[in-house]
């Protein structure tokens, strides 16, 4: 096993072919000079609640340890991060970050990180896995929260020094919250004691979101000690490990219905009335000349699409269902909600 430096490990999704994703590596740290986008993705709010482990969850990991997994998730819902309503998302990198793809712009991944260290299972040396990761959905259609849980993980940095004893573990767990897109860090109890060994020598995890488009970085960071940290935009560790019963949540900016990528939507595309009983009027601005659209329901199911050819056009949804459903446009991220009377 080679050892990793970085403290993000990004990944490459392959969503041309069959496979779930591609490694590359590629280091976020030290990258703060490259950035070129700069913008808040997330209002930041720090809470406490007791830490409760997921009971009887979906395992990615399989009763197998693991070391920089790659671990596919299924959901009920579209996950959105960082404005952007993703297609394909799983637990990627160094052990403990979201990361996903979206269809219509397949040159950029999104992550989130809620505690990204190199982290490893605790049991690697052994057939015994001490260190699962694991989902579960909850809660009703329209309401859903994706709960994403690391269980006791260890750290690479303790594991190569000791010959791998692994004394020190962190369990902590992401809320995708469904509608609103809120997304939570939640934090467990843990055994560090050593925080340089655990975190390689950093001064704690780093705890965020990021975006990259090639050259193009956006990183949304929290920094400072852990019990009082604020979100910075460059690349930043905070100091410390969270406490057990800390939650840091993060709403997206504009409110909890409306993202930074749904208001870039909205500068290129008008769509009224809404809500509609049977023919929505969609209309490109900013000399956009064509471009399709396509609408989903909230399981995510394409259920409708059309080629805006014309200044203005329309979509016919009278043989749907009532309720809401996501449109999304070919070639800009993030989806507008429209309900269907």
């Amino acid at each position: 096993m080679t050892k990793i430096s970085s403290f993000l490990l990004l990944t490459i999704l392959a969503l041309s072919t069959p496979s779930w994703a591609q490694k590359a590596p590629s280091k976020l740290k030290g990258r703060a000079s490259t950035e070129q986008i700069s913008q808040f993705y997330y209002t930041f709010t720090q809470l406490t609640a007791s830490y409760a482990p997921l009971v009887n969850p979906i395992s990615l990991t399989g009763g197998v340890t693991w070391d920089d997994p790659s671990l596919p998730i299924t959901t009920t819902f579209p996950v959105v991060i960082n404005g952007v309503t993703l297609d394909i998302v799983g637990v990627e990198g160094l052990g403990a970050t979201i990361i996903g793809g979206a269809l219509s712009n397949p040159n950029t991944i999104y992550l989130a990180a809620p505690f990204e260290a190199d982290v490893i299972d605790r049991g690697y040396d052994s057939s015994i896995s001490l260190s699962p990761i694991s989902y579960k959905i909850e809660g009703p259609t329209g309401s859903r929260i994706l709960k994403i849980e690391w269980k006791e993980v260890g750290s690479y940095g303790e594991y190569d020094l000791t010959g791998g004893i692994l004394t020190n573990y962190m369990s902590f767990q992401a809320w995708i919250y469904e509608g609103t897109n809120v997304i939570e860090y939640r934090y467990g109890a843990n055994t560090i004691t050593n925080s340089p060994l655990f975190y390689d020598g950093e001064t704690g995890p780093y705890i965020g979101f990021a975006t990259e488009t090639g050259a193009n970085l956006t990183s949304n960071l929290l920094s400072g000690p852990v019990a009082s940290p604020t979100l910075v935009l460059t690349e930043q560790a905070v100091i410390g490990t969270p406490a057990n019963g800390t939650v840091y949540r993060f709403t997206p900016v504009g409110g909890t219905g409306s993202s930074v990528a749904e208001q870039h939507l909205r500068q290129t595309l008008t769509v009224f009335p809404n809500p509609a009983s049977d023919i929505l009027q969609l209309q490109l601005k900013n000399q956009v000349a064509e471009a399709q659209v396509r609408l989903y329901d909230l399981s995510g199911r394409e259920v409708k699409r059309v080629q805006l050819t014309e200044m203005q056009t329309t979509l016919d949804i009278s043989d749907l269902a009532a309720g809401m459903y996501n449109l999304r446009m070919e070639g800009v991220a993030g989806s507008l909600k429209v309900i269907k009377k």
